[in-house]
Formats: C-alpha cells, sequence, structure tokens
C-alpha cells in the first residue's frame, strides 16, 4: 500500500475547550470509555499557499488525533457517573 502524502498546510496552534469521554456498555459487563484527542491542526492550503476552503465557504483543516481508552467494572462506571448504567 502506498502511503497517501499529508495534505499541504500550515500547522495551527490550538486548546482543547471540552474533552469528554463516550461509554459503552459491552455484554460482558464491562464498561469501555473512547476519547478522541486532537494531536494536531493544520490549516489547509492551496498549492498557491492561499487559504483552501471547503465547498461550502468554511476553512479547511486537517487534523491528527489519537484515541484515549479507559476500561472500566460497572462499579467503577457507576462511582464515576453517579448514576446507573441504562440502556
Amino acid at each position: 500500500m502506498i502511503p497517501s502524502p499529508q495534505p499541504k498546510g500550515k500547522l495551527v496552534g490550538f486548546k482543547p475547550l471540552q474533552e469528554r469521554f463516550s461509554y459503552y456498555a459491552l455484554d460482558d459487563g464491562t464498561v469501555l470509555g473512547i476519547k478522541p484527542a486532537v494531536v494536531k491542526v493544520y490549516r489547509l492550503q492551496n498549492p498557491d499557499n492561499s487559504p483552501a476552503f471547503s465547498p461550502d465557504g468554511t476553512p479547511a483543516y486537517f487534523y491528527q488525533t489519537q484515541n484515549i481508552t479507559q476500561v472500566l467494572s460497572p462499579e467503577e462506571y457507576k462511582s464515576l457517573k453517579g448514576d446507573d448504567i441504562s440502556e
């Protein structure tokens, strides 16, 4: 497999405003928590180095993420969330 080149862009600084886990009750009773975390953000550029835009006119960005996971027992989840797991 030939890796596709990273889009051309300018690295943009950022700060997280909100990061939350999504929790999933697995059939074996375990609770899986998953949270994406942004690692890098690039403002995409056209070949002439002008800022690129999506077809709807919004600024175009490329970003890299990393998934953060946690595995909890139902009791750990309840103590974390303060309520029962419901479907």
